[in-house]
């Protein structure tokens, strides 16, 4: 095989692996994933099982590839911390990024958490970014520590009660009937959070 021929391979592996990733996330989104089959899958993205059995391996392999995906751009955007800048701009930053990702994908998010109890498999995927993001924010708020910025605290129990506000807060939209009073825009819930979270955290001087 030429070069160029091996070029058009790659090209075609990476397109076809995309077309299965859309069709995971619209599929798994509509029926969730007990009643999403391989076979629907293949179908969706134009493929037979068998190519997507040689891309991914199994409906969990897709799965996971799916949620890593669709959330990895917002979340590598979201721990662009920078050190040494304002705490709270730093906060506002990754409370924005993580809120719009989670709202955008809060009924697939919802469906999920609903699946996690019976598959193991979908708890296990739903785990890794949230692992991810708690791990990383306390990495930041113990070098904010060390900078005299923070008071001592523990960093990883810091870190799941700052993204705890904003995980509630995205799947209690699809829960509760009535809105906040008075409504508050996206912008402003981030705002408010970060503020709760910065009075709480930060040393006064």
């Amino acid at each position: 095989m030429g070069e160029e021929d091996g070029q058009r391979a790659v090209l075609a592996t990476d397109e076809t692996r995309a077309r299965l990733l859309e069709a995971a996330a619209q599929l798994f989104a509509e029926r969730g994933y007990a009643r999403t089959t391989t076979r629907d899958l293949a179908a969706a993205a134009g493929v037979n099982e068998v190519t997507l059995f040689r891309h991914f391996g199994s409906k969990k392999n897709l799965f996971a590839a799916a949620v890593e995906h669709y959330a990895s751009p917002s979340l590598d955007a979201a721990l662009e911390m920078r050190p040494g800048a304002d705490y709270r701009r730093n906060l506002m930053v990754m409370g924005r990024q993580v809120l719009d990702l989670l709202l955008e994908r809060r009924d697939l998010m919802r469906l999920m958490l609903c699946e996690a109890e019976h598959f193991p498999e979908v708890g296990e995927a739903l785990a890794q970014n949230p692992r991810r993001l708690r791990r990383a924010l306390a990495s930041y708020l113990q070098f904010e520590m060390e900078r005299g910025e923070v008071r001592q605290l523990h960093p990883e129990a810091a870190a799941q009660a700052f993204w705890g506000m904003f995980f509630a807060y995205s799947v209690s939209l699809g829960l509760l009937v009535e809105q906040m009073s008075p409504e508050l825009s996206t912008d402003e819930v981030v705002e408010r959070f970060v503020d709760i979270f910065v009075l709480g955290t930060k040393i006064r001087g």
